[in-house]
């Protein structure tokens, strides 16, 4: 039997975040994602958790809509992050989407419930997946969906059936999100009168009145309300966990779990892999709990920064002593006083076994191969966040390929390789096209700029960028921000030497540069190192040629850069780290988002280029020059905003001209 309060009439949360919430994002929580959020809502003391697949077990086999991974990983996922608690995991079932093989696999990875969803007056298809799921052990909720479809004496005798046929728990649902909480009260009270099984609630927020009808519920006998943290769900989504847990606590029906934890996993973590916005944030929450008004915001986090503590649990000590006029003076008092009865302890989320969790990570990726697991990842993580997803290729230059590595940008999912043989290409290329928005290719590496390999792509938009503009870009932005103390020594070849001198030179910071002479290099180094403030290695070439004498050279306040990891030989890496130098590899992420964004925004630009007739008037978009009159809009084959008119010579007429 499902584990509820373990108390008559208390009511219990079941979390459906990783399932209902799979709707928010394209069904693309991945199972270390389901890992991750099942762990922390274990440890938050969540006894109820249901993963997987919005419409549940079975969807990903046939339906469009395919899942980030299989129910067995979610379940996998799930249980190994619930050991040791007594949380419990279910998924969702409808007859018809799964069969008797999927409660089978379910229960041999140790699934405790099922949720059994069947349009309410449907509930007849549920009785032999009822039957078959008791008989495996485990717990049976029925869900009603769409109950308001049906009047509530009809509804009750679905309801009815469904305890004969053996379900545990009765689920009142507002599939539409259309009730009003009498309605829920009244299908809620009905049913609880008609069996002596536990009832629960299900409700979606199209009114805005999800969490209306869960109190409803609640007040009319419902012990089990299913909710979403940051209301995550289907079309408007869900109850929200973090605003029902702290409404029933200030309501008189306390669920044994901590508010601010739970807004802590919801903001921390959930939060991240939500592509657009749902539910009520947690400043928010606790405000409209304590009675708290918004203006004193600016005071209280003044306060609680300087003293180390929560701001939110400073608003309700706040508003227990005043609501009308909170002043800096109050706030300090508080906080000091709050600092003092905590001990000063950090507030923490929640603890990870993060070595089970990269092992799941490390599984998942053996058995689906580096390409599709790469893919599937990035794929996911644009839905997740609505972002587009661009994959970048180059060549390691050395032989040998790189793993593949993925990040985010504000605005981009980023992948990106090295390949250590142009032989690789072909297999990234099939693997990623129609599966990211964008592959770009390294332009300023001659065999893939010879390759063809952008007439390949058929599906994604294909383009190019520069990786050498991104080894400039990330040398001058960190010198532009952390000036060296000194002139800057380049170990480069004369070639991109030259542009790195001149592009620093623009960031007003002095270079020196020096070839493949080492002796020449040893020589500067011993007359003239206290005027170098940083040594970069640009490329490989030196690094056969530098040794530990080098190293001795270089003087005690120069910072020594790499811009690779084998810019300099291990022997020279040796004899500086162990004479004390501050030694440091150029990091590049920040760069190559930069230079991916501009690709991405150009190749958009190019796209929305050209010249049409918008109402029988001359028009031109991207930086196509048009006629003087000509109306500029954003985009040629899709306009929506008109940005002037034009002069005739690639600008705007003033607003007198015009």
């Amino acid at each position: 039997m499902a584990k509820t309060s373990g108390e008559p009439g208390k009511v219990s949360i079941l979390d459906c975040t990783l399932r209902d919430g799979s709707y928010l994002i394209g069904h693309q929580f991945t199972a270390e994602d389901t890992y991750l959020v099942s762990h922390g809502l274990a440890g938050i003391g969540f006894k109820l958790i249901e993963v997987g697949h919005g419409t549940g077990l079975g969807s990903s086999r046939g339906g469009p809509e395919k899942a980030a991974a299989t129910d067995e990983k979610y379940l996998e996922a799930a249980k190994s992050a619930l050991q040791g608690t007594d949380a419990q995991v279910g998924m969702f079932f409808i007859p018809g989407l799964g069969d008797m093989s999927d409660l089978e696999m379910a229960a041999a990875h140790g699934m405790d419930f099922v949720r059994i969803g069947t349009n309410v007056n449907e509930i007849e298809k549920a009785e032999p997946y009822v039957v078959r799921a008791k008989s495996l052990g485990m717990t049976v909720f029925c869900n009603l969906m769409k109950s308001y479809a049906v009047p509530v004496d009809e509804f009750v005798t679905y309801g009815v059936k469904a305890v004969e046929y053996g379900a545990d728990f009765i689920t009142v649902v507002d599939s539409a999100g259309g009730m009003m909480p009498e309605e829920v009260a009244e299908y809620t009270q009905r049913l609880r009168t008609a069996t002596d099984k536990e009832i629960g609630f299900h409700g979606h927020n199209n009114l805005q009145l999800a969490v209306a009808n869960a109190i409803a519920a609640v007040e009319a006998g419902a012990t089990v309300i299913d909710a979403s943290l940051r209301g995550m769900g289907r079309s408007a989504g869900n109850v929200q966990t973090e605003v029902i847990i702290a409404l029933l606590e200030k309501l008189g029906h306390p669920v044994g779990i901590d508010p601010l934890k739970t807004m802590d996993l919801s903001e921390r973590i959930v939060k991240s892999m939500m592509a657009r916005e749902q539910g009520v944030d947690d400043l928010s929450i606790v405000s409209g709990i304590a009675l708290f008004h918004s203006c004193f915001t600016p005071i209280v986090f003044e306060a609680a920064r300087e003293q180390g503590v929560d701001p939110r649990v400073l608003i309700g000590r706040i508003s227990e002593i005043e609501k009308i006029k909170v002043t800096p003076e109050l706030a300090a008092r508080v906080a000091a006083r709050v600092r003092d009865e905590s001990g000063g302890s950090e507030r923490r989320v929640h603890e990870v076994d993060m070595d089970a969790y990269r092992r799941l990570g490390d599984e998942s990726a053996g058995e689906t191969g580096d390409h599709a697991s790469v893919c599937s990842e990035l794929a996911s993580q644009s839905m997740k966040t609505g972002k587009e997803s661009v994959f970048s290729l180059t060549m390691s230059g050395t032989g040998k390929a790189s793993g593949a590595s993925i990040r985010q940008s504000r605005s981009l999912v980023i992948g990106n390789v090295e390949l250590g043989e142009m032989s690789g290409a072909a297999g990234w290329i099939a693997a990623l096209d129609g599966v990211v928005d964008w592959i770009l290719l390294d332009g300023s590496n001659p065999m893939l700029r010879e390759s063809g390999l952008p007439g390949v792509v058929s599906k994604s938009r294909s383009g190019w960028y520069s990786e050498e503009r991104v080894v400039l870009l990330a040398v001058c932005s960190l010198f532009s921000q952390d000036r060296p103390d000194g002139r800057v020594l380049l170990l480069a070849d004369e070639g991109h030497g030259e542009l790195l001198k001149v592009a620093l030179a623009q960031e007003g910071v002095e270079s020196v540069l020096v070839g493949g002479d080492a002796a020449q290099l040893e020589d500067l180094l011993r007359r003239e190192s206290d005027v170098f403030g940083a040594l970069l290695s640009l490329g490989r070439e030196h690094a056969g040629t530098l040794n530990e004498s080098h190293a001795r050279a270089v003087s005690a306040k120069t910072v020594i850069y790499a811009a690779r990891p084998n810019s300099y030989p291990e022997r020279f890496w040796r004899e500086a780290i162990s004479l004390g130098r501050d030694v440091r590899r150029i990091d590049y992420r920040a760069a190559l988002a930069a230079e991916l964004s501009l690709a991405v925004a150009t190749g958009r630009l190019i796209e929305a280029m050209g010249s049409t007739v918008i109402a029988g008037v001359p028009a031109v978009a991207g930086g196509a020059i048009g006629e003087r009159g000509s109306v500029v809009v954003d985009s040629a084959s899709a306009p929506t905003r008109v940005l002037g008119i034009a002069d005739g010579r690639g600008g705007f007429l003033s607003p007198e001209e015009s």
